[in-house]
């Protein structure tokens, strides 16, 4: 029984960790952060995932002043967004593949 429960334990993390997009981390992709960040002046989105034509991110970008929202597909590693004062956040939507 014992064994039984521990072989499931362990079937659910790895299934778990393969359904997982973007299970890469900062340190091993490069990029300074995983998703939104800021700089003094400059907005970025860091996607931490391994590079690869599937691996690419549809991104949400909430934009200062506006109430509409942009959306864009961008590569793995770090994305230049634009100016800190056009846009406020981006987060993770879903996955797309480069055009």
């Amino acid at each position: 029984m014992r064994a039984r429960v521990l072989f499931g334990a362990a079937t659910a993390a790895i299934v778990a960790t393969a359904l997982l997009p973007g299970s890469a981390s900062a340190s091993t992709t490069g990029v300074k952060a995983c998703g939104y960040y800021e700089t003094r002046t400059d907005a970025y989105y860091g996607h931490c995932t391994n590079p690869g034509p599937r691996n690419w991110a549809y991104i949400q970008i909430d934009y200062d002043w506006t109430p509409f929202d942009g959306w864009r597909c961008v590569p793995p590693g770090e994305t230049h967004l634009g100016s800190t004062s056009e846009i406020d956040d981006a987060w993770y939507y879903l996955p797309c593949g480069p055009s």
